[in-house]
């Protein structure tokens, strides 16, 4: 929902099932490096990390690097905190993303996926 705000705010258009799909263009810039590293972060590649971190700090900067490794660490962490603790989904915020959910496909996500995805 806020990637959609964004792009208002910003005149702009985010494809947001490129999220879940990685085959779609999502109008981020230098999306591909931010998917990457997210991507090895948060399946604890380190090597494919180490691999792909300079040609990436080249592209969009060490500062971005670092942020963008910071932002889906904490992301992941937060996620595994409330899935460890049974914290669900608000009421609200399930009714107000039921379609975003859906058009997404982020609900294959659940967390026993996700653990035998990433470990």
């Amino acid at each position: 929902m806020l990637l959609r705000a964004s792009g208002q705010n910003e005149n702009a258009s985010y494809n947001i099932n490129s999220i879940t799909d990685s085959q779609l263009e999502s109008g981020v810039k230098h999306a591909q490096h931010l998917r990457a590293l997210t991507e090895a972060a948060i399946s604890s590649d380190w090597l494919k990390l180490a691999e792909i971190r300079p040609q990436i700090e080249s592209a969009i900067g060490r500062q971005q690097t670092v942020d963008t490794l910071v932002v889906a660490s904490a992301f992941n962490g937060i996620t595994r905190v409330a899935d460890a603790t049974g914290i669900p989904l608000d009421d609200n915020v399930a009714l107000a993303t039921v379609s975003l959910r859906n058009e997404t496909g982020i609900q294959r996500f659940e967390y026993a996926e996700k653990s035998d995805r990433y470990g």
